[in-house]
């Protein structure tokens, strides 16, 4: 081996020896930044609320049974998408179809609702709160809400999804049956609210909730709504997830700009 073969071979090994330290020095940091960087959720979130969803079967119904035969319900649903479509611009537009359910079986009436959702990227970048799955690999578009009323008093509602456009997974939902109080038992439902609760309520008032009156008070009480949950044995008739809604912290452009969790 000649002397200049030598230093070369010198060189190469000091190269080898360089890029050995700085990719056990920079990689493990680099690979950490980069996990951080798509896991802002995890990260800066402030978890402020979970709650249980029931995912719409797709070309089936998921049926919803009240305590005591009902004439209102509200419903929130959102559909879930996937990650190529995450920023579509226009949204996303699916059907629902409501059919009011008697004591008997039999159907009192049939209502559908094309409804309109934001792409998660327009969510994230419209404000502090989003909504998410930690268990489900898609993302959660906008979601909406319905006051939906049946002309007689019924026992159940089942719900269906039609026209549901392309990059839609499914769409989760939740249905509540609107709490009947006689006399002073809406006060006493009033009082039992917690103080987060009670601010929620009266925000459309111009005075805060210690300051309502009676009758403000009486109305408010009426006016509570509670969950209902599927038909049927979870796993085998219907699908529960956990939906997270949070609240982020002041994250710096150059980690958030064009990166919803």
């Amino acid at each position: 081996m000649t002397l200049s073969m030598l230093a070369k071979s010198l060189v190469f090994a000091l190269l080898a020896l360089a890029s050995g330290w700085a990719g056990r020095e920079y990689a493990m940091p680099l690979a950490s930044y980069l996990t951080d960087v798509r896991d802002i959720t995890a990260r800066d979130a402030r978890i402020s609320k979970r709650s249980i969803v029931y995912r719409i079967p797709e070309n089936d119904n998921l049926a919803f049974t009240f305590s005591q035969p009902v004439t209102k319900a509200k419903i929130l649903l959102a559909p879930s998408v996937t990650e190529d479509v995450r920023g579509l611009q226009k949204g996303f537009v699916y059907g629902l179809r409501m059919r009011w359910i008697g004591a008997d079986g039999e159907v009192m009436s049939v209502h559908d609702a094309y409804l309109q959702a934001d792409s998660p990227d327009v969510v994230f970048a419209s404000g502090n709160t989003w909504r998410f799955f930690r268990t489900q690999p898609e993302l959660v578009a906008e979601q909406d809400q319905l006051l939906v009323e049946s002309p007689v008093p019924a026992a159940r509602l089942e719900l269906e999804m039609f026209d549901i456009d392309r990059g839609i997974v499914g769409v989760d939902v939740q249905v509540f049956e609107q709490r009947t109080y006689l006399g002073n038992q809406s006060l006493a439902a009033y009082r039992r609210l917690s103080d987060d609760t009670r601010d929620l309520l009266t925000e459309p008032n111009a005075f805060p909730a210690d300051m309502l009156t009676r009758e403000e008070r009486f109305y408010l009480g009426r006016n509570h709504w509670r969950a209902v949950g599927p038909l049927g044995i979870s796993g085998s008739d219907y699908t529960l997830l956990v939906l997270y809604e949070a609240s982020r912290d002041e994250i710096s452009d150059d980690i958030t700009q064009g990166d919803a969790p």
